[in-house]
């Protein structure tokens, strides 16, 4: 019961800390909204200006400030007014479109045409292509580390409690270490310790996120052991299991918003278990107290 206190204690005191590091401060009411707006089903005003795209999806909005991005209208209606604009291209489906003259920069397509099909792809491509990535590094680590990921996959479904909030804490703690280290960069032996840093997680994060991907393919298997495993014909390996987890996660990654927030929770994990588990090692960070021998 004592560790269960502890643990949620240390959740939320990491969750809060992680938000604290990465959520702007001092914020104005003329700062800029800094990535892509989504509007599903409900009347808004957009006030501010929006460095990245604008989507509706059956909703109706008011843009009051100008856009740099596209601005994607499925099913919805835009109302222009006051400043604003878009500086991007307008793509629009079954919507209605009130003052949009001389109001954007690029071009208006439907989205059935050709143009607006390819202006509407170019996201999903982008991530198309970043999730090939990811499926080649899974396959070549896989491959060259199997029995390592399977324990760390092993880690994550028995202690994901432990995985994500030690994954909080090293999240929050490379972001509070890479600010130390900025302050070095004057002296010069600050750029390699914040190479080093780099490196350190981008390496963290790949291994962990192959080994979420292992856990998902496993549980979307329902293998409940080795032996379960082994004694199939079809999805059955450590590379398979891998597979299917990039495929799941990479369908949900298409998905607006959900697909970020899921794969910004699968982060935490993957960064958790990766230090949980020293990449599948299961070796202590340090060295372990030896009684002296006679």
């Amino acid at each position: 019961m004592y560790r269960r206190v502890v643990l949620s204690v240390m959740a939320l005191a990491a969750l809060l800390s992680f938000f604290m590091v990465i959520a702007p401060t001092g914020a104005t009411g003329d700062e800029r909204l800094r990535s892509d707006t989504y509007v599903f089903g409900e009347t808004t005003t957009i006030d501010k200006p929006i460095a990245g795209s604008l989507q509706i999806y059956n909703g109706n909005v008011t843009v009051t400030q100008p856009i740099a991005g596209d601005l994607l209208v499925a099913g919805g209606s835009v109302t222009f007014s006051g400043a604003g604009r878009v500086d991007g291209n307008l793509i629009y489906a079954a919507s209605r479109i009130t003052g949009a003259e001389d109001r954007v920069r690029g071009h208006i397509y439907p989205l059935l045409s050709l143009e607006g099909a390819a202006l509407s792809m170019t996201k999903s491509a982008v991530v198309a292509s970043l999730l090939l990535v990811w499926l080649i590094a899974a396959i070549v680590v896989t491959l060259m580390s199997g029995r390592e990921v399977r324990l760390s996959s092993v880690e994550v479904r028995t202690s994901a409690l432990h995985c994500f909030v030690l994954g909080l804490v090293a999240l929050t703690s490379f972001v509070l270490t890479a600010i130390a280290f900025s302050y070095l960069v004057p002296y010069v032996i600050g750029i390699p310790l914040l190479a080093a840093l780099g490196v350190f997680g981008i390496l963290t994060k790949i291994y962990g996120m192959i080994a979420v991907f292992h856990a998902v393919g496993t549980l979307i298997a329902g293998s409940r052991s080795r032996q379960q495993l082994a004694s199939r014909k079809w999805l059955r390996g450590d590379l398979t299991m891998v597979v299917i987890g990039v495929l799941i996660l990479g369908a949900i990654r298409f998905i607006p918003v959900v697909g970020t927030i899921v794969w910004g929770l699968a982060s935490v994990f993957g960064v958790g278990v990766a230090l949980a588990t020293k990449f599948g090692r299961r070796e202590p960070w340090f060295l372990e107290f030896r009684a002296a021998e006679a």
